[in-house]
């Protein structure tokens, strides 16, 4: 087996020249590297040049959003005639040792011989050696709708479920898990037609995970393979960001549920946003602190009530 490790990139080029390094212990025979670069500035695509120059590099001339580059990097290979028979998608901002990703490897042989159509994700753990939950249960109409009055740590114990452990093994499964690292066949990322590239940020894996699911994949964790997320803190989001997460959100669930899932994308972020801007309100009154998120959340409220025009 083969596997391409695909990677994105956009500035950043400490965090993902540690993730090289992690990665230039691989063997080669193996594995082949490939990055797609969404136009950074700070000298990344130089600096893989010059310093990983076995990756396979195909720079873009803009950011293309997540879901488009990893497509680019995949077409590149392809383009370029490179052999490879498995995909594992990476984050950048993650550390490892290699052998991890080499077990990955093996465990989708593992998997795809046990259960058939798998898709495998390792553990995945914050910077602090705290889990960091890449996992999520598939919940009905009404239990997401109700996270709406939920707090986030509360609703995520909805979103995330318990992964069943697999009888036998060291795998778990789970309904569908985030993309900070995927190990899949070639030909599942080839058949569903990759990334949906209408998806600038947000929801972009679950939308390919929900094909796949569609298509019969299930997925996998495997005990025995612990990565590190960086990224995984939560950390404020600019309005911006938020904005971005809630359209991809209305955008994905009108593709896969139809109108009722556009209108309950809709309720939900009405919901939320007025909850959560009510309750900053209140406590702003004694601690000025919760003033500038009341603002975060009426600005996401009245996105979602214009939408409604």
């Amino acid at each position: 087996m083969k596997t391409a490790i695909i990677m994105v990139t956009y500035n950043g080029w400490p965090v993902t020249k540690n993730c090289l390094m992690d990665l230039a212990l691989l063997p080669k025979e193996n594995f082949v590297i490939a990055i797609a670069d969404n136009g950074s500035t700070d000298d990344t695509v130089e600096n893989i040049r010059k310093e990983f120059p076995e990756v396979k590099l195909y720079p873009q001339s803009d950011n293309l959003g997540f879901g488009a580059a990893n497509n680019a990097a995949v077409n590149g290979l392809i383009a370029d005639n490179i052999e490879f028979d498995s995909i594992c998608l990476l984050n950048n901002d993650t550390r490892f040792e290699c052998s991890a990703i080499v077990e990955l490897q093996k465990a989708l042989a593992e998997a795809t011989e046990k259960f058939g159509k798998a898709i495998v994700v390792p553990r995945v753990k914050n910077s602090d050696d705290t889990p960091q939950p890449n996992y999520f249960e598939k919940i009905s109409n009404t239990q997401f709708f109700l996270n709406a009055f939920r707090s986030q740590k509360s609703a995520a114990r909805y979103l995330e479920g318990t992964p069943v452990p697999c009888k036998g093994t060291s795998f778990c499964k789970t309904y569908w898990a985030s993309a900070v690292c995927w190990i899949m066949p070639r030909n599942v990322f080839e058949d569903l037609g990759g990334f949906d590239e209408n998806i600038f940020m947000y929801y972009e894996d679950f939308d390919l995970a929900h094909r796949a699911i569609k298509a019969g994949y299930s997925f996998y964790i495997q005990d025995a393979c612990t990565i590190t997320h960086l990224g995984g803190a939560s950390a404020q989001s600019s309005i911006s960001r938020a904005l971005q997460h809630d359209h991809s959100q209305e955008y994905v669930f009108e593709k896969h549920f139809g109108f009722q899932g556009k209108k309950l994308s809709r309720r939900f972020r009405i919901c939320r946003s007025f909850m959560r801007f009510f309750m900053a309100r209140i406590f702003s009154i004694f601690n000025k602190k919760y003033a500038d998120y009341a603002k975060h959340q009426l600005t996401l409220l009245k996105d979602a009530l214009n939408a409604n025009k």
